[in-house]
């Protein structure tokens, strides 16, 4: 590749990975607002530039709900469709027990080699959302395994 084509690639992969981001982050403070909860969910972007948002139903087993089983069922539908979309990003709901708080877990995955992981530790006070800044660090790779 020509250093123009690899800066075209570089600069398509960062903005691929800042609207996963972007959009993750944005729809499950939406689901907390409305709805003080969100299931596992994963967003991707297809070949063709655009996103779309994979979901799975949680087993109807009558027992708590398994967010750890969602997750890896969402992994295993973006293996699955990899040859279909450039990038992708699951986002859940996790519990900092340090800050005993929790907080927006966003992972995501480029197929061109770069992952990174998002948490945004959240809290409600008196009926207002609050969200930190996410703290960003990198992520080991899924879908698009090296």
């Amino acid at each position: 590749m020509t250093t123009e084509e690899n800066a075209a690639q570089d600069a398509l992969t960062q903005e691929d990975l800042n609207k996963l981001m972007g959009t993750a982050l944005g729809i499950a403070q939406d689901q907390l607002e409305t709805h003080g909860a969100f299931l596992p969910t994963a967003l991707v972007v297809d070949n063709s530039g655009e996103i779309r948002m994979v979901a799975v139903s949680p087993e109807d087993d009558g027992k708590d709900l398994d967010a750890d089983a969602m997750i890896a069922d969402l992994y295993e539908a973006l293996k699955q469709q990899r040859n279909e979309n450039r990038a992708a990003a699951v986002f859940s709901d996790i519990h900092l027990p340090d800050e005993n708080t929790d907080a927006i877990y966003v992972v995501a995955e480029h197929s061109t080699g770069v992952a990174v992981a998002a948490i945004q530790p959240y809290g409600e006070d008196g009926g207002e959302w609050t969200y930190k800044d996410p703290i960003w660090e990198s992520a080991e790779f899924s879908i698009w395994e090296k």
